[in-house]
């Protein structure tokens, strides 16, 4: 079961990043409230949310959250505490799957801040696997009853931010 909700969370991954690559003004800046009344009508209504899916089978349910024109919300049951997003991040993204999260996140500080305020997040973990340069940081591992995998780095895929900031959790069992 685990080897699924982790192969299922890979191929939702992958498929959210292969839309990253295309570069358009449209694409890469999110909406902002001084948006002209002429392009405004000419958006459809559902842009001015957030959009959300949600699939479900009999076992699991799969729930995806993407931040359009604001921040996409965090589902209440996210460990904020213990896996807290970087103040300030637009949240691109947001799956969730049976207790499991992945999360895209840009920041437009700048990254050594970012990784300076993960490195204290994970303080206490039990580190895997953990690759630090000057502009990034990746790690994997576990802490407070979750497989972690984070990765934070410089990015230059929305207008304005230039931080990303990625995180998936998985429940130990």
């Amino acid at each position: 079961m685990i080897r699924k909700l982790i192969s299922l969370m890979v191929i939702l991954s992958l498929l959210l990043f292969a839309g990253c690559g295309s570069k358009t003004d449209e694409q890469n800046k999110p909406k902002t409230e001084t948006q002209s009344t002429a392009e405004s009508q000419n958006s459809s209504n559902n842009q001015a949310q957030n959009s959300q899916s949600e699939t479900s089978n009999s076992n699991d349910k799969i729930s995806v959250t993407q931040g359009t024109t604001n921040s996409a919300k965090l589902p209440k049951e996210y460990p904020s505490d213990k896996f807290p997003i970087y103040d300030g991040s637009f949240i691109s993204t947001v799956t969730e799957l049976d207790g499991s999260y992945v999360l895209t996140a840009f920041s437009k500080d700048d990254v050594k801040k970012v990784i300076a305020f993960y490195n204290k997040v994970l303080e206490g973990a039990k580190v895997q696997m953990d690759t630090k340069t000057d502009e990034s940081l990746t790690s994997f591992g576990t802490k407070s009853g979750y497989t972690y995998n984070l990765d934070v780095g410089k990015s230059s895929e929305m207008e304005g931010y230039q931080t990303i900031i990625t995180i998936s959790l998985q429940p130990q069992k």
